[in-house]
C-alpha cells in the first residue's frame, strides 16, 4: 500500500522513505508539468527535466535532453493536443539515497470537451542537484498493453492455443466511421469492449484485452471510404518481417509519421490491402472480466 506523503516508512531496501519536504518537492515536478501542459508552454513543461534527461516516449523515441523534450511537446501543443489538459498522479516515490529516488506516475490527457484521450504510465528517476534542486534525470513513458484473460494450461476446454512468441499476432482492426463515438458505444454496450483512447479529431480506440479496434473519424473532404480500412500485426522483429515481405514481392514497409503511438510501420499484401506492423503492440487495457487478475 502506498504510504501517505511525508511518512518515513522503511522502503523495500531498508532505507528511509525520504523526508516530507523532499517528497513534496518531487511531486511538485509533476504538478509543474501539468501547469506547463495546460498553458501550452513547452519550456515550462520541460523545466522539470534535467538538461541531459534520458527521456523515452510511448513510441520508443528518445528526444535529446530537455531541449528535445521541449521541442517535441511544443509540436504537440500546437498540433494534436492543442487545448488539452494533463492530469498527473504520482503513485509512489521511493528513495534509493537521500539525493536519488524513483517515481511511478500516471497521466491522463483530456480533450477540451472533457473527454479523456489516453492514459500513460511512467517510471522516472529523480536526482537532487549540487544546488539542491530535484530534477528528473530519466523518464520512461508507456501505454499499458492489454492482458488476455488467463486460462488454465491444463484445461481440456481450451480450443485456441496462444501463438508462440516468434509468430506475428493479428492484434488490430481499423474501421473508418461517420460517427466513431456512437459506434464505440455500440461495441462497448453489446460486446463489452473498453474504450481506452480518443484522438482529438473524435477517433476512438477500443480493446477486448486481446485485439484493439480503431474507429477512425471519416473526413468529409477526404477520399478514404467509410468501412473496413486496415488491420495490424504485433511482431517481434521489424527487420526480419521487412525482409520476409520484400522476399514475397511486396513493397518495403514505410515508417508511419503519426502522433498515434500504436503502430510504427505500414505495409501491404500482394492485392494492395494495407496493414500495420508494431513491435510494442497496439495499446489498451485488460478486459473487464480480467480486472481482478493479479
Amino acid at each position: 500500500m502506498q504510504q501517505p506523503e511525508g511518512t518515513n516508512a522503511p522502503a523495500q531496501d531498508g532505507t528511509e522513505d525520504g523526508t516530507r519536504d523532499d517528497a513534496r518537492t518531487i511531486r511538485a515536478l509533476w504538478a509543474e508539468m501539468a501547469r506547463g501542459w495546460a498553458a501550452g508552454d513547452a519550456a515550462l513543461f520541460a523545466a522539470s527535466f534535467a538538461e541531459d534527461c534520458d527521456f523515452t516516449t510511448v513510441r520508443g523515441d528518445k528526444p535529446p535532453g530537455r531541449t528535445g523534450i521541449a521541442a517535441g511537446h511544443d509540436a504537440l501543443f500546437h498540433g494534436p493536443y492543442a487545448g488539452t489538459v494533463l492530469d498527473t498522479r504520482v503513485v509512489a516515490v521511493r528513495f534509493l539515497r537521500p539525493d536519488l529516488a524513483t517515481v511511478e506516475a500516471e497521466s491522463t490527457i483530456t480533450a477540451p470537451d472533457g473527454q479523456p484521450l489516453t492514459t500513460t504510465h511512467a517510471l522516472a528517476v529523480v536526482e537532487r542537484t549540487a544546488e539542491g534542486h530535484w530534477l528528473i534525470s530519466a523518464f520512461h513513458n508507456m501505454i499499458p498493453a492489454p492482458r488476455p484473460a488467463q486460462q488454465d494450461p491444463d484445461s481440456k476446454d481450451s480450443t485456441v492455443d496462444e501463438p508462440t512468441a516468434a509468430r506475428p499476432r493479428l492484434r488490430h482492426l481499423a474501421i473508418v466511421a461517420r460517427d466513431p463515438e456512437k459506434l464505440a458505444e455500440f461495441y462497448s454496450s453489446v460486446f463489452a469492449m473498453e474504450l481506452f483512447h480518443r484522438d482529438p479529431d473524435g477517433s476512438c480506440f477500443l480493446s477486448d484485452g486481446y485485439l484493439s479496434l480503431a474507429l477512425i473519424k471519416h473526413q468529409l473532404d477526404g477520399e478514404t471510404p467509410v468501412g473496413f480500412n486496415h488491420f495490424g500485426f504485433h511482431i517481434e522483429d521489424t527487420a526480419a518481417t521487412t525482409e520476409a515481405l520484400v522476399a514475397a514481392g511486396t513493397p518495403k514497409p514505410a515508417e508511419r509519421f503519426t502522433n498515434r503511438p500504436f503502430a510504427e510501420y505500414r505495409a501491404m499484401d500482394p492485392e494492395g490491402n494495407w496493414f500495420d506492423l508494431s513491435e510494442h503492440g497496439f495499446g489498451g487495457p485488460r478486459p473487464p472480466s480480467d480486472s481482478t487478475g493479479a
